[in-house]
This record gives C-alpha cells, structure tokens and sequence, in this order.
C-alpha cells in the first residue's frame, strides 16, 4: 500500500534518495572515472579583496549524526493531514520512492547544458525541500529557491539558486538586506563533466586557499582549478552576504559555510546523490534551517578574532557590500571539527 508522503514525513526524507540522472546523447563526454574533467576554466583571478585563508573539514560521522538528530526532532513521523502537493501554490514533494510514497516521478529531460542541469536540482530537492519547509514552519512561506543570474563569464558552467527572500521593489535598509543575506543560502552547481567526482572531491579535501602575493614574489599567485572554485563560491557568498552555501554537480554534493569574517570555510566530505540516513533532501533541510536560525540550529564555528570585513570592491566588479550583523556563535559544542 503507498501512501503520501506528508503521512511520514521523516521516514521520506531518511530513506528517499535523488533518482539517477543520465546525461544526453549530445552532453560534453564525461572524465574517465576518477579524472579531473580539466574542463572547469572559471574566470576567477587573484585579488588582494579575496581573504580566505584557511579550510576546515566537519567530520563525517559528526555531522550525520547531527543531521539525523535533528531530523528525529524536528520532522513529524506522524501524518500532516494534508497533500504533497499544494493546490494554491503548486509547490509539491517531488522525489519518487516506490512503492512505499505514491509520488509520480516527472521525467526532466537529460542534460545538455547547464540550464537543463538546473530543472533537475530545482525540480526534485529543492521543491520537495521548499514544500517540506512551508509545511513545518509556516513563517517561512515567503522564503523560496530562487535562479540567480549575476551575467558573468562563466554563467554557462556555474550557477546558484538562493534560498531567500523574493526580489522585492521595495526599498530596504542595508541593516534588512544584512539579516536575510545571514539567513539565506546559496546552491552553487555545475555539470557533472565540468565537475567532476574528482574535482569536487578536491575541493571538499582543500585546506588552505594562497594570499594573493606571496612575499617576496612580485606577481600574485595563480591559481588551481579547486582554488578558482572556492575563490567563485566566495565571491558569491560575499557579494549577497550569505555565508551558507551548498555545491553539485547533482551526482556529488558538499555543504559548507564562511565564519564571519570571510576568512575561513568548513566543509563537509563530498556525499552521493542516492545517499540515505541522512539523504540529500536531509542534509539541505537542515542546511536551511541552520541559516533560519530555526529551533534546534547549529551556529557556524567561530574561528578567532577576524576583522571586519566591509569592502567597498570584490574581486573584478565593484557592489555595495552589507556589513554582518549577527554573530554566528561559538563552536565549542556545535558542529565538530
């Protein structure tokens, strides 16, 4: 007997995982197994403005352990009393698991490029996320996945949605844009045969990022393939100053975060797009309701005394920056390193 999914919540989220994606016949071909693609040439230069310096790993065993804890207390096994889908909104539980949750799969269409790629990661884990979201917490409702589109040079092999607040016409303080940039989260994504399983295992692994110039060198540092990666994602983060980010290519994930001053990152190892207890579904409920600051959160770890960080420049294109205006807390009993 199937069931919907809002009748067991957790128990969809804990054993649901993402459905295989195959690519299209006229995709780039995809790295031999366990090659880098070589094929991931963001435009990303050095810049003094860029001060990330150092990476930390969060623990594997940790993290999923505080995943699942969190999910235990935070996702009804219990039935809503409402429908996956909801018939004013349109907004539904989207990931299929037969035979248990009657949930019809929508069949996107394979990817050739990157705005295909997007229907699959929208379509599938961030709907179903958004809609688990809304029903759990009805003051989020105003909160969705959004496309952003900054135009620049590598739109065509790097994207992010955010978890935010709409667009709005309305002027807002800088204060305001501060408090939701803090609670938002940005989705980064690329091909799979632009990032690799090798590649995005890189830049899970990478520990340190260079300065711009190293003393006595009088040109600044190049950089590598992961670096460039992380010096992208940073510059996102910064520009909508939104320190919670998330990076896939659909087959691999990773969740990371910047400590206050943008001078350090944790991440976590890279996991697989069918991973169960925690699932990729698990694992963005909770990034999200981290960045809320919803009942049971986990702070980002603080890193030591970091100077305020309120450009007037990023790297290649000049924006109005939103200083922070919230402290992160502790990491003494949050997430492990």
């Amino acid at each position: 007997m199937t069931t919907r999914g809002t009748d067991n919540l957790r128990g969809y989220f804990r054993e649901t995982s993402l459905p295989l994606m195959t690519n299209d016949a006229l995709a780039p071909k995809m790295p031999p197994p366990g090659h880098k693609s070589h094929q991931n040439h963001l435009k990303v230069e050095p810049h003094p403005s860029r001060r990330l310096e150092v990476i930390y790993s969060f623990l594997d065993k940790s993290m999923s352990g505080i995943v699942s804890s969190w999910i235990d207390d935070h996702v009804p096994d219990t039935s809503l009393g409402v429908e996956d889908a909801d018939p004013v909104t349109g907004e539904r539980l989207t990931v299929p698991h037969p035979p248990i949750f009657n949930i019809p799969f929508h069949n996107e269409r394979r990817p050739t490029d990157i705005m295909r790629l997007s229907h699959w990661i929208d379509n599938l884990p961030l709907m179903t996320v958004q809609r688990a979201m809304h029903l759990l917490y009805p003051a989020t409702r105003p909160w969705a996945f959004f496309l952003c589109d900054d135009n620049d040079n590598d739109r065509k092999i790097f994207q992010y949605f955010m978890w935010s607040l709409p667009p709005s016409e309305e002027a807002m303080t800088q204060e305001k844009l501060a408090q939701i940039g803090r609670k938002s989260v940005v989705i980064a994504f690329q091909p799979p045969w632009i990032l690799s399983e090798r590649d995005i295992y890189e830049f899970s692994q990478c520990r340190s990022f260079p300065p711009f110039r190293v003393p006595g060198n009088a040109y600044p540092t190049n950089l590598e393939s992961k670096e460039r990666l992380w010096g992208k994602i940073w510059d996102a983060c910064v520009l909508r100053n939104t320190p919670w980010f998330v990076l896939t290519s659909y087959n691999h994930w990773v969740f990371g975060a910047f400590s206050q001053g943008w001078t350090a990152a944790f991440v976590t190892p890279v996991y697989t797009f069918d991973a169960i207890s925690p699932s990729i579904m698990e694992w963005l409920m909770f990034w999200v309701a981290s960045a809320m600051r919803l009942k049971g959160w986990r702070p980002i770890p603080k890193v030591g005394a970091e100077p305020p960080y309120n450009p007037s420049e990023l790297p290649s294109t000049v924006y109005d920056i939103l200083s922070a205006t919230e402290d992160p807390g502790s990491a003494l009993a949050l997430f492990a390193l």
